[in-house]
């Protein structure tokens, strides 16, 4: 028993936490909806018991001027709620990162840097939003979701008080051929809705 629980114990400080999409993720990808046309508005009619409209139309007035409205038609068409979501979701702006460290050529013992970056902006942490780097950049982005009791306190995004709304926090590894500036893009799907920042990097040797 003792064994389980211990076992049970250490998965639960191993586990990941599970990513969490923006609420666009839980839209439909389509539906059927009403449109609604023009409304159809006329001239009302004066009449010796005063102004009067067709069947079907609604008397208003507007300042000095009486008319008549009739609804617009409706037509059913196909929208796409969670698309249109994602093409209106702001990313960013991503706030300034500090600079970053970078390999030298001459640097052997050490051929790539792990730089921690908590990239602060709204909704740059849902895991529907990715962020990605151009493979020119050379360098390799781990995203930190877990916050087990076994990971350090500066990869932990709740420590760093990283949540996805507005944080997302990575491991950005360079090397030597990383360029000394690092641009980077989040997108939502489909690059509905993108955004792009850039990181400087120098270059170092650390040890030396």
């Amino acid at each position: 028993m003792r064994l389980f629980i211990a076992t049970a114990l250490l998965a639960t400080l191993a586990a990941p936490v599970a990513a969490q999409n923006s609420h666009c993720a839980a839209l439909p990808a389509t539906a059927r909806v009403e449109v609604r046309g023009p409304d159809n508005v006329i001239p009302a009619q004066l009449t010796p018991r005063g102004f009067t409209c067709p069947r079907g139309f609604v008397t208003e007035t507007v300042g000095p001027v009486t008319r008549c409205r009739q609804p617009g038609p409706v037509r059913v068409e196909t929208a796409e709620p969670r698309r249109d979501c994602y093409a209106s979701l702001p990313l960013g702006p991503v706030r300034g990162v500090p600079g970053q460290a970078r390999p030298t050529m001459q640097c052997p013992t050490n051929p790539t840097i792990d730089n921690i970056i908590a990239v602060r902006g709204a909704n740059v942490g849902w895991q529907d939003v990715t962020l990605t780097a151009p493979t020119s950049a050379a360098v390799t982005i781990t995203h930190l979701r877990s916050t087990a009791a076994n990971v350090p306190a500066a990869q932990n995004p709740n420590t760093q008080d990283c949540f996805p709304h507005n944080c997302r926090l990575i491991r950005l590894t360079t090397r030597a051929s990383t360029p000394g500036r690092i641009d980077l893009t989040l997108a939502t799907p489909n690059n509905a809705s993108t955004s792009s920042f850039s990181v400087n990097a120098e270059a170092q040797c650390p040890g030396r």
